[in-house]
C-alpha cells in the first residue's frame, strides 16, 4: 500500500507519494526542535528546545547589524539548570536554574556576523552539559535578501504522518526546501527524503550534504514545481542546503540558507 503526504505551501496544494516505512523504535529526539525566522525585515527570531531547557532570542537587524535579548527557560523540576552559549559578536554563557525560572539577557553587543546558539541541560555547578542542541543563524549583513520576512530554518522531532522520525525546512523567497528523516534507517544511519517546491518564477535548488549517495537537484520555473531529491543516507548530524536565484539576466545573486539537525543525545 502506498501512503500520501499533502504539501500544502502558500495555498498551494501537491502531493508526493512515498513508499511507507516499516516500524522503528521509538523516536530519542521527543521534545527537540530548533528554528530562525525574519518575521519582518528589521525583526528575527530564534528557538531551540531540548526537554527540560527552553531558549527564545528575539532580534532586531538594522540593515544586517543584529542586536538579541535572550530568553533562557529551565522547563523542568529536576535539579538541572538550562544553559545557553551564545555566539555573535562574542561568545557568552548564561543559565536559568530552577522549574519555570526564565533569565533574561540584555545588552549583548551587536553583530554583523552569523550567530551560533546552543541550548543544553547542565548541572547546578555548571560542570556537566548534556542533551546539547544547536542552530546556525546567517549574517545578512552582505545578503540584504536574507532579512525577508518569512526566510529560515526550522527543524523539530515528531511523530511523523509517514513514520519519518524529523522534518526540517528551509524557506528562502519563493523557495522552499523539505527534509524528512527516519533515524537509524539502517542501523547508524539516517533515512532523508526531500522535495523543492517553487512557489514564483524563480530557480532553486536543493543538496544534502556528506550524504550517500549524492543527493542535489537545481531547476527553475515559472510555475509551481513539486520535485524529490534523490533518497540518501546520512550518518550523524544532517546538513540541508537550499538556494534560489532569478532565471532573468545573466549573473544573478544566489541566496543560501542552510540547516543542520543534530543527532538528539
Amino acid at each position: 500500500m502506498r501512503s500520501t503526504r499533502v504539501l500544502i505551501a502558500a495555498a498551494v496544494v501537491a502531493v508526493a507519494v512515498i513508499v511507507p516505512q516499516p516500524a522503528f523504535a521509538a523516536v530519542s529526539g521527543a521534545g527537540w526542535s530548533g528554528s530562525w525566522e525574519y518575521t519582518g525585515g528589521t525583526s528575527i527570531q530564534v528557538k531551540l528546545d531540548v526537554p527540560g531547557a527552553r531558549l527564545v532570542a528575539n532580534g532586531w537587524d538594522a540593515v544586517g547589524t543584529r542586536a538579541f535579548v535572550l530568553n533562557v527557560t529551565d522547563t523542568a523540576a529536576d535539579g538541572k539548570c538550562a544553559y545557553v552559549k551564545w555566539t555573535a559578536a562574542a561568545t557568552t554563557e548564561h543559565w536559568s536554574c530552577g522549574s519555570g525560572t526564565t533569565v533574561q539577557v540584555s545588552g549583548l553587543p551587536a553583530s554583523t556576523g552569523a550567530v551560533t546558539a546552543v541550548l543544553c541541560r547542565d548541572s547546578t555547578a555548571h560542570d556537566s552539559k548534556t542533551n546539547c542542541n544547536v542552530i546556525d543563524v546567517p549574517s545578512s549583513y552582505t545578503d540584504a535578501f536574507i532579512r525577508t520576512e518569512g526566510n529560515g530554518a526550522r527543524w523539530k522531532y515528531y511523530d511523523g504522518y509517514d513514520g519519518e522520525d524529523w522534518g526540517a525546512w528551509i524557506t528562502i523567497g519563493g523557495v522552499h526546501l523539505d527534509y524528512f528523516g527516519w533515524d537509524d534507517t539502517p542501523a547508524g544511519q539516517r533515512l532523508i527524503r526531500s522535495w523543492l517546491t517553487l512557489l514564483e518564477p524563480a530557480c532553486g535548488s536543493g543538496a544534502i550534504l556528506a550524504a550517500t549517495p549524492a543527493s542535489s537537484l537545481s531547476h527553475c520555473s515559472d510555475y509551481d514545481l513539486i520535485d524529490n531529491l534523490p533518497e540518501t543516507h546520512v550518518t550523524g548530524t544532517a546538513w540541508g542546503n537550499g538556494c534560489t536565484w532569478s532565471q532573468r539576466g545573466l549573473n544573478p545573486p544566489v541566496h543560501c540558507i542552510k540547516v543542520r539537525v543534530p543527532v538528539p543525545s
